[in-house]
């Protein structure tokens, strides 16, 4: 007996051992970079405690590498047996929100766990990946009614997260969404019927006020060169930020204008622009570059995943860090709106870094099962 429970206690971890060296070792990588990337990034920009910031971003690395470790192990088709259950969590998760939650800064986002903040709609974007990925990969979106189901899937956690009041992450809900059903083989009046009816819907929140007057100010804060309000005057300054880094910056040691109390949420929302002043345009392209690696090998593991579900698992994971991305470093540059979308890795905030890095974990599962497993291509 002893002989056999070695034996499979040797077997299992020679098969841990094998899934594990199947990995994709670029993407976990750049993952790991840029996640110690920002714990050396919140010691720096931390102003009033430098060493409070960084120990919290390294718990919240901890803790994610710790919830990604399980989730490269388990089959990533696991969790297709629980698509209900796990709707169900994420409306239970962001209307508790509504009834718990904490309010901070004019909106209501957090929920006190101990003494630990959590922000549900970090974990929504993810969850929803899942939901509608499983709930697509047996359907044929190409069907108005199938469309019309996944959209209402789609739109009432989205709601959900706009009353926090949440517009950004609410527009992530939307790119998931847009991306996911394109993916999945949509039609392309059923695309453009949903980018008209959602122009109207925003022409309508607008004329009847369901937007905040402060919610408009950050969306049009881009196209005021003025700098006549608070907005307008936080994209001012993220700008300059940016153009005083030079092309090689001013170094991690010297004074700049986050540090002198000129830059706005420099930690968070505008930590590009915080970091482009230290870092320079040399220092900025190579962290671009490095985003630009993780995304390309985030769609890679769509290409060679062996089932449907798997592909759009992962072109909606792709589609939430590219949005972010592109939205975050586009609003310190003033050529997008400021919408509060968090720079993946970077912006300090725990619940956003462990949603980030369990992610790449559940991608990795992907990966692992396409490279272990006979080919069978997904049928579309």
């Amino acid at each position: 007996m002893d002989l056999i429970t070695r034996s499979s206690a040797r077997s299992t971890r020679g098969s841990v051992f094998k899934q594990l060296k199947s990995m994709d070792a670029v993407l976990l990588l750049s993952c790991l970079l840029l996640g110690l990337l920002g714990i050396f990034t919140a010691y720096a920009a931390g102003a009033s405690d430098q060493r409070a910031y960084a120990i919290s971003q390294t718990e919240g690395f901890i803790v994610g590498v710790a919830g990604a470790i399980p989730l490269v192990l388990v089959d990533y088709r696991f969790w297709r047996r629980f698509l209900r259950l796990i709707y169900g969590v994420v409306l239970l998760m962001l209307l508790a929100v509504t009834v718990i939650g904490e309010v901070a800064g004019g909106a209501q986002r957090w929920i006190d766990i101990g003494p630990v903040q959590v922000q549900p709609s970090e974990f929504a974007k993810p969850l929803m990946v899942l939901v509608l990925a499983g709930y697509l990969s047996e359907r044929s979106i190409s069907e108005n009614m199938v469309f019309l189901k996944a959209l209402v899937i789609a739109c009432v956690p989205a709601l959900l997260v706009f009353l926090q009041p949440d517009l950004g992450t609410a527009l992530v809900f939307g790119a998931i969404f847009f991306v996911i059903a394109y993916a999945a083989g949509a039609k392309i009046y059923q695309l453009v019927a949903l980018a008209g009816v959602g122009g109207l819907a925003a022409f309508l929140a607008i004329k009847f006020r369901l937007i905040a007057e402060y919610q408009l100010a950050r969306l049009t804060s881009f196209s005021d060169p003025s700098c006549s309000n608070d907005i307008s005057y936080q994209v001012c300054q993220s700008k300059t930020a940016i153009g005083a880094g030079g092309f090689i910056g001013k170094g991690f040691g010297t004074a700049t204008l986050a540090n002198l109390g000129f830059l706005p949420n420099n930690q968070t929302d505008f930590v590009f622009a915080n970091l482009a002043e230290r870092v320079g345009f040399v220092g900025s392209l190579l962290l671009l570059g490095l985003f630009f690696v993780l995304i390309w090998r985030m769609l890679r593991v769509a290409t060679i995943s062996r089932d449907r579900f798997g592909v759009l698992l992962a072109v909606g994971i792709s589609t939430i860090f590219l949005f972010h991305v592109f939205v975050n470093v586009g609003m310190t540059m003033g050529i997008m709106p400021v919408t509060g979308i968090p720079l993946p890795f970077i912006s300090y905030g725990r619940s956003s870094l462990v949603v980030n890095i369990m992610s790449v974990g559940l991608l990795e599962s992907i990966v692992i099962r396409a490279r272990t497993e006979p080919f069978e291509h997904p049928r579309f």
